[in-house]
């Protein structure tokens, strides 16, 4: 294959990776948009597998997270290194690719270990790395699907790269990874419409709003609540809500909870908690008329801004309306918190979350993308209130059930349920790809240790 052919394919798998995000979510083209990149690794050389890949990562990482400009807008040198280090997982992928390609041959060797070591490149670089960031993968931009409950998003990854690596091969994979294809084009259908449990209901309102003072909060939640009458039983105001320590806030502490009595609600609030010297933690806090209930400290703080010091715990807390799972922001954007507070027993969530309005619609979107999958992950209905948006409410299925438009200031309420059983994934499935990763690792060792003995003997025997 001549190069320029390579490089066509390249392109063209970069732009269909591109429109299965949004703002485009065209989430049926991820069962098809890593096959021309796998195609164009056809008897390439290792070298050459690793500048298409950095080209694929170039340019797929470079549209679907052009929004690094707005967030970076003060520090605009940042971008194109950020873009190319998430390219540098897609060339590290393709390199091993090559190597066992040209150990095995065309056949299930190769395409299970394609699976395996796209996993490992995946999970690494979303859930490991220093700079972990798990948006943009695969299993991402297919949605929820029922592979969710059993494996999660790194399983539909998974599955995803196994057909696309199959189609590769001869003419008996062909068949095997069309009709992989098939099913994982059926597999978000299956989960979109799968019933949900019968459960009592509770009445949440979200706030979204951004930059607002207390007062104003309080305003738009008397929007859909009355003195004197039961409508809420669950308030949820954004992250930075109230950026400052409101414990120690004696005034506004006593504001908030007669807010609280005045509207008989258990309430989830974004704040900040003092940590010593000087340090401070951004906390979910819950509370009600009468007291604080717990508080959840962010665990997952975001790179490069100032998001205070992490927590370690994830657990639920304890409410007259159930046990609350109340992670923050880009808590949610990786697989461990919310499992973590599910299989500790929380009912349900209330997110706190932020996206800055100057950061885009094009991130907005994608963020509130993640949400989902972790609800059907483990099971559970989750409403998010968030400062710009997305402010919405999932099933446990991973549907969007309501939202407000993004920017738009406003208050979202909903009837939500509890549960506490838990799926497979929560209980074990989560461990899938722990073990693909250290499995592909172990196998790209030994693919490269058997080549290193492999040109020692082709060298003695020169000699």
């Amino acid at each position: 294959m001549n190069i320029g052919i390579r490089l066509l394919l390249v392109i063209v798998s970069a732009g269909l990776g591109i429109l299965v995000f949004p703002p485009y979510g065209m989430a049926a083209f991820a069962v098809i948009a890593w096959v021309p990149l796998l195609f164009a690794l056809r008897d390439a050389k290792p070298s050459q597998a690793m500048y298409l890949g950095l080209l694929h990562g170039g340019i797929f990482y470079g549209v679907t997270m052009s929004w690094l400009r707005d967030v970076f807008a003060s520090a605009p040198h940042m971008v194109v290194p950020l873009v190319m280090i998430m390219a540098l997982f897609t060339a590290f992928f393709n390199r091993g690719y090559v190597i066992a390609q040209k150990r095995y041959g065309a056949g299930w060797a190769s395409a299970l270990f394609a699976s395996c070591w796209w996993l490992t490149m995946e999970f690494y670089r979303s859930e490991i790395f220093y700079l972990k960031f798990p948006w943009m993968t695969p299993g991402t931009g297919l949605g929820p699907t029922c592979i969710s409950p059993v494996l999660g998003v790194s399983g539909a990854s998974f599955f995803l790269i196994l057909a696309a690596a199959l189609i590769c091969q001869k003419k008996r994979h062909i068949i095997a990874g069309a009709i992989l294809m098939v099913g994982l084009l059926v597999a978000p259908i299956i989960q979109n419409h799968k019933a949900s449990p019968e459960n009592t209901s509770v009445r949440i309102a979200a706030v979204q709003s951004e930059g607002a003072m207390i007062e104003e909060y309080m305003e738009l939640t008397r929007t859909v609540t009355s003195e004197g009458e039961k409508t809420v039983d669950v308030i949820i105001w954004p992250e930075y809500a109230l950026p400052f320590d409101i414990k120690k806030n004696v005034l506004r502490n006593r504001q908030l909870s007669k807010f609280a009595k005045e509207t008989d609600a258990v309430m989830v609030v974004g704040t900040q908690t003092a940590a010593p010297d000087d340090a401070w933690r951004n906390t979910a806090l819950t509370l009600d008329g009468e007291s604080f209930l717990g508080e959840h400290y962010k665990n997952h703080t975001v790179h490069f801004f100032d998001d205070g010091l992490a927590g370690t715990e994830a657990k639920a807390v304890q409410t007259v309306h159930g046990k609350i799972g109340t992670p923050i922001c880009f808590d949610s954007d990786y697989q461990d918190v919310i499992r973590r507070m599910t299989k500790d027993g929380a009912e349900f969530f209330a997110i706190p979350s932020m996206d800055a309005i100057h950061w885009g619609e094009m991130e907005h979107y994608q963020h509130a993308e993640l949400f989902r999958h972790r609800a059907a992950e483990n099971g559970r209905w989750i409403a998010v209130a968030a400062t710009s948006g997305m402010t919405q409410v999932i099933d446990p299925n991973g549907n969007r059930v309501v939202s407000i438009p993004i920017i738009d200031e406003g208050v979202l309420t909903a009837e939500i349920g509890k549960d506490h059983r838990l799926t497979i994934y929560t209980r074990i499935g989560w461990l899938f790809p722990w073990i693909i990763t250290c499995a592909g690792a172990v196998w790209m060792i030994a693919l490269a240790a058997a080549g290193v003995i492999s040109r020692r003997r082709d060298r003695l025997g020169d000699t």
